[in-house]
């Protein structure tokens, strides 16, 4: 059993071209996380790892990939998230004697969140990439977060006002109603259409700065139209169709702002690349952003998209 060959080790009898990625996907392990609130969650990630390797050795050791990642997990001292992935890196980066590392880690994550008005518990989904890159002698890390929020058309909502559509005679009716109710009642119309927003960020996060699941989720849902919820009564459903259509909500009369309100695709996008702009070189030193609305009122699988980048590392 001692001298059995070790063909990877070979370095001649084939081209000695260099390869840029070579390695193994779809490990499965349950990693740690830490949460805002200082818990962690435990999620099932499937973790693909990548390395370079010089053109004048065959291949790589694969079966280093599983047991590095293994090893690591099993002497974690109170590691989690990121720090877990750079250990990946940098363990792997010496199994493998290579220039360059990458290690990503995909899963899903739960929000723990509440409905925005009854206040039950609600909570949502969302999918999660973390990679950490071992490239030039540093390690580099991308958060990748994609949720499903949602969006209304702004020119759904301006066709069908109720302003838009009354007689002379109706509109000199209105005018003797009180400037408050009268502007209330201009806020109406016969409704306007929505779609699932499909938005996926990825932020290089700043050397030494720890950036949050929570915190990122919480951006991204406030650049759509509306946040969405796993669970829904009667009086949620009314904030979230409020908010998407006037950016608030009605309460006793009094109406709150919330931000929101009718976006299209290149609204949800800006507002997004501005908010990470506000932390850009900060908490993160770059972005790139893709979001996808799938149409509901077209009888084809129509997806209307905007991309958007800090325009530095990321494309």
């Amino acid at each position: 059993m001692r001298n059995l060959p070790d063909i990877q080790k070979s370095t001649d009898g084939f081209p000695h071209l260099f390869i840029e990625k070579v390695g193994v996907e779809n490990i499965k392990i349950q990693i740690p996380i830490r949460m805002k609130s200082n818990d962690i969650q435990f999620v099932m990630a499937n973790i693909k790892s990548y390395c370079s390797l010089v053109g004048d050795i065959k291949g790589i050791n694969m079966s280093r990939i599983g047991q590095t990642v293994y090893n690591v997990i099993e002497d974690k001292d109170e590691k989690e998230g990121f720090s877990c992935m750079e250990e990946f890196a940098y363990e792997l980066l010496k199994a493998h004697d290579s220039e360059s590392v990458e290690i990503i880690a995909e899963f899903d994550y739960i929000l723990k969140q509440s409905t925005p008005i009854t206040k039950l518990y609600s909570p949502r989904t969302v999918n999660v990439q973390m990679v950490s890159k071992h490239i030039d002698g540093e390690i580099r890390n991308y958060l990748t977060i994609k949720a499903i929020e949602m969006s209304l058309c702004p020119c759904s909502k301006e066709m069908s006002l109720l302003k838009n559509n009354l007689s002379e005679k109706e509109l000199e009716e209105l005018s003797r109603l009180s400037y408050e109710v009268r502007e209330k009642v201009l806020l109406a119309g016969y409704g306007a259409h929505n779609q699932k927003s499909e938005i996926t960020a990825t932020v290089e996060i700043s050397p030494g700065e720890h950036f949050y699941i929570e915190d990122l989720a919480s951006i991204i849902a406030s650049c759509a139209s509306a946040p969405t919820f796993s669970i829904l009564k009667r009086p949620d459903e009314k904030w979230v169709t409020e908010v998407a259509y006037l950016g608030g909500y009605w309460d006793d009369g009094n109406f709150i702002e919330t931000g929101g309100g009718p976006k299209f695709v290149e609204d949800i996008v800006r507002a997004l690349g501005e908010t990470l702009n506000s932390i850009l070189d900060d908490k993160i030193t770059d972005y790139l952003l893709n979001i996808r609305n799938y149409e509901s009122i077209h009888s084809d699988n129509i997806v209307a998209a905007s991309i958007m980048s800090a325009g530095r590392s990321l494309k």
